[in-house]
């Protein structure tokens, strides 16, 4: 009997690959392990390298706008100055005394508008920074209303009774303030200004040109002295505009004594 021979199995020989290509292959791997390691070592850095990336900014926006050159104050503009105040731009440059050369950053704006507004003729004033090198300083002037006589100097004031300047050199006419109150008073003397400066304020224009003084013996007795002798009893200086534009109306009446003190009851007297 004849035996079948027996299947022979094929063995398969594994490759080594080259030398060459296993460096290569190694040497791949190596970077992308020390690519991984330096990412993860620079996400865990990130955090630290903004904080100091904006402290770095910071530090230099801080040396940049409070102790460099780069932004300092080199001019100072001054706006709302009007003739009638008398107020020169030099007297308000003077008295904001804004340091020139330092840095805008660090100049007390708050400081030089109080210094600007204590001037006399000045109401009120605003101080702003300018970038990169200017202050703008914006003043609001005292409007006169009329002339109180100081002594022998006769003072503008305003609708608040303040006196601001002198009438010297003032081409305008104002009605004048008389007051009974004695020099040694001043408080008083200054509530019995403010009470005619009121009343003169609020006398419109064609009446104002025809007042002459404004007399003033205490905050509610108020007496007006117009042309062609004519005598108006103002009362206090409550309700002045009220007061105004009745004596307007009765001013059509001839009459020597107009009495508005009550502007619901008027009265004349010839």
């Amino acid at each position: 009997m004849t035996v079948p021979p027996r299947p022979t199995r094929s063995r398969t020989t594994a490759r080594t690959p080259p030398a060459g290509a296993a460096a290569s292959v190694s040497a791949s791997s190596a970077r992308k392990f020390a690519r991984r390691q330096w990412s993860r070592r620079l996400l865990r850095l990130s955090p630290a390298l903004v904080l100091a990336s904006v402290v770095v900014l910071a530090g230099l926006a801080v040396w940049a706008f409070g102790f460099s050159t780069l932004f300092d104050a080199r001019t100072v503009v001054v706006g709302g100055l009007t003739p009638a105040s008398g107020l020169s731009r030099a007297e308000v440059l003077s008295s904001a005394a804004v340091p020139l050369g330092r840095p805008l950053a660090r100049i007390d704006l708050d400081a030089v508008r109080k210094r600007v507004a204590a001037l006399p003729a000045v109401k009120g004033a605003s101080v702003e920074r300018s970038w990169p090198h200017e202050v703008r300083i914006e003043a609001t002037c005292r409007t006169p209303v009329a002339v109180w006589r100081d002594g022998s100097v006769a003072r503008v004031v305003d609708a608040e009774g303040v006196a601001f300047r002198t009438a010297e050199g003032m081409r305008t006419r104002f009605v004048t303030i008389e007051t009974a109150a004695r020099e040694s008073d001043p408080e008083r003397v200054a509530g019995l200004r403010q009470a005619g400066a009121q009343v003169a304020a609020a006398l419109p224009a064609e009446l104002r040109r025809r007042v002459e003084t404004v007399r003033v013996r205490t905050v509610d007795s108020v007496t007006l002295h117009l042309d062609r002798g004519v005598t108006v009893m103002w009362g206090s200086a409550d309700d002045s505009r009220s007061k105004a534009r009745v004596l307007a109306a009765l001013l059509k009446q001839r009459a020597k004594v107009y009495d508005v003190s009550v502007p619901g009851f008027p009265t004349t007297r010839t």
